[in-house]
């Protein structure tokens, strides 16, 4: 739902009193504007899904052979102390006359969003990275997002693993008012949040986001895995955007899920190129920024693609490009609701319509071969008084940014 819609029915609501148990971290490099200035059959690619894996196995199939979910214990001792979570779960005592919470968490935090808290994977099945306060009657200045007020901050976190482990599916939850979140692998760059590069290893631009969707891995995808090291240090950045006339909190919780690593036999990896950095858009201005591109280094796949961007993009679309066939495999027109998609077996995805605004793409395996082009624009209406450059800031700058994941190859 829209930043907007997000927030609207939570305006008003009066702040209770709990605990959580689940440390914050440091930040950095803030930035602070005024923003306005399963089965066998095919699955629908469509929004986020449920806030558990619900009856899905992660490492599993489409057929939902085995369980995998591990719901954790609302009373569990996980604790999540330098960012990083790994066990049961926490459940705060909060106000015994206030009702039960809305949220498998047990939290009443009194601002909006407590519904989209998850609980950790357990120990042996995974772990979960938090960003957000140690307290919710007290929560640090760093997470609180002032009415009319946009934020970029680095946060610091370790992962819990204790030895090297592979992952591919993950959990995104986000409080409203987050715009997006990257995670990197930093170990080996430094000292963490000082070092901003890093192996990207999670992304979400929606509040609720599971990758690959319900957990379900499709059979050409039985290989696919992701290393990280033990106690890897990460780097999280979070855009938060606040539309309302109240305070709202800055949380995020991350469920990483492992799989057996005898079974991993293709690393994937994600794609991040941001095209231009020194477009100025003029007042007015209805411009196209690319075609960018970027050539294909060996054969692979592409296991699924958004496109980000701002306030005043009106289009992104993407093509693969090979010789002289040129193939859209994505086109997505609202900026607030990012459409993802992701390209397997088991998916059908809309099939984009421009005349109609209908968002979609490449339904089925996305294959890349070596020499292939990535081509991606954007269109860009600049509705505002002042010049469009390549910013975070949501309503008075804009981005043109491919992100994806995938396997065997790279884009360069």
């Amino acid at each position: 739902m829209t930043l907007q819609r997000q927030l609207s029915t939570w305006i008003g609501r009066v702040a209770l009193t709990c605990a959580l148990g689940c440390g914050g971290s440091n930040s950095d490099a803030t930035q602070d504007e005024n923003p306005q200035g399963g089965d066998n059959g095919s699955q629908s690619n469509s929004g986020g899904s449920g806030s558990k894996p619900g009856g899905n196995n992660p490492g599993g199939n489409a057929n939902g052979d085995g369980n995998a979910n591990g719901d954790g214990n609302a009373n569990g001792d996980g604790s999540s102390n330098g960012g990083a979570t790994n066990g049961g779960g926490t459940a705060p005592g909060g106000d015994s006359d206030a009702g039960a919470p809305d949220n498998e968490c047990g939290i009443r935090s009194g601002f909006a969003g407590d519904e989209y808290c998850i609980l950790p994977p357990p120990p042996d099945k995974g772990f979960q990275v938090h960003i957000g306060p140690s307290d919710y009657a007290n929560p640090e200045a760093k997470y609180i997002l002032a009415p009319g007020k946009e934020a970029t901050n680095d946060f610091a976190a370790v992962s819990t693993n204790t030895e090297k482990r592979f992952f591919y599916f993950r959990q995104y939850r986000m409080r409203p008012g987050a715009h997006h979140m990257i995670m990197s692998d930093t170990s080996g760059l430094g000292t963490g949040i000082e070092e901003r590069g890093g192996r990207r290893i999670a992304t979400s631009n929606n509040s609720i986001e599971d990758s690959p969707k319900g957990g379900i891995i499709a059979p050409e995808n039985k290989g696919v895995g992701i290393p990280i090291e033990a106690n890897a240090k990460l780097n999280v950045s979070l855009h938060s955007i606040n539309v309302t006339d109240q305070p709202v909190l800055r949380e995020i919780w991350v469920n990483f899920w492992y799989r057996d690593p005898a079974e991993v036999t293709e690393p994937a990896q994600q794609l991040f190129a941001t095209g231009s950095t020194s477009f100025a858009i003029q007042p007015g201005e209805d411009t196209v920024l690319g075609p960018y591109n970027c050539t294909v280094e060996n054969p692979g796949r592409m296991l699924w693609f958004y496109g980000h961007r701002h306030a005043n993009n009106v289009r992104f679309s993407a093509w693969r490009v090979r010789g002289a066939q040129r193939d859209l495999f994505y086109e997505a027109y609202n900026w607030e609701e990012v459409l993802l998609l992701e390209y397997t077996s088991q998916i059908t995805n809309p099939i984009a319509d421009r005349e109609k605004q209908i968002e979609g793409g490449w339904t089925g395996i996305l294959d890349l071969q070596a020499g292939d082009k990535l081509e991606w624009e954007c269109h860009v209406i600049n509705n505002t008084d002042g010049v469009l450059r390549f910013t975070n800031n949501t309503y008075t700058g804009e981005m043109c940014i491919m992100d994806a994941e995938m396997v065997g190859t790279n884009c360069r």
